[in-house]
């Protein structure tokens, strides 16, 4: 074997980091992502459900485009701030955004074009679904918090399911608080 100098050795070592970077397998989930979609769904299953069940006054729902804006505007500024400070994505972390704006952008379909199907509470009850597949996507790559975060989601929807129409809303906005919400939470709080 011929010998390599210290410079051809640095370059094949910049070369492995790389491959490995790309590589790995630990999803780098943005805690911050989770907290404010998890707020923000929580905020509009229980908005929407007093706003039907007439105990909010229906202009209460205006609150909720400046809410979207808030964290569709945080996401886009957010996202790109960790794009320039981590560099490229890893193969986990580029398939973990298709499985979200996949789940997501069905939702939306599901929310604005079968709205008929997909009514009230089951309305709510969508966005909680797209939810557990995200954090159950991510716990497939080995994060427990995710694993647990998702088994709450769905927890709650089928808790919903069970308890009296009128606290329907109120047990799925839990499950996004303690499961979306709560998971960001515990990401940020992680140590690991």
């Amino acid at each position: 074997m011929k010998p390599i100098d210290a410079e051809q050795a640095r370059d094949h070592l910049e070369l492995v980091d790389r491959i490995l970077a790309e590589s790995q397998q630990r999803l780098c989930a943005g805690g911050e992502f989770f907290v404010v979609w998890g707020l923000f769904s929580a905020i509009v299953t229980v908005l929407s459900h007093l706003i039907g069940a007439g105990l909010a006054p229906a202009a209460t729902a205006w609150v909720l485009p400046p809410l979207l804006a808030a964290a569709v505007a945080f996401s886009i500024v957010r996202g790109r701030r960790l794009r320039e400070l981590r560099g490229r994505e890893s193969l986990v972390q580029r398939e973990f955004f298709n499985v979200l704006w996949l789940t997501l952008g069905l939702a939306v379909v599901a929310n604005v074009g079968i709205y008929r199907i997909f009514s009230g509470v089951a309305s709510a009850a969508i966005w909680s679904f797209s939810e557990a597949i995200v954090l159950l996507y991510i716990g497939m790559h080995g994060n427990r918090r995710a694993q647990i975060a998702g088994v709450l989601v769905v927890v709650s929807m089928v808790v919903a399911n069970f308890v009296a129409p009128q606290n329907a809303a109120y047990v799925l906005a839990a499950g996004m608080l303690l499961g979306y919400c709560g998971f960001g939470l515990a990401e940020l709080l992680a140590r690991d």
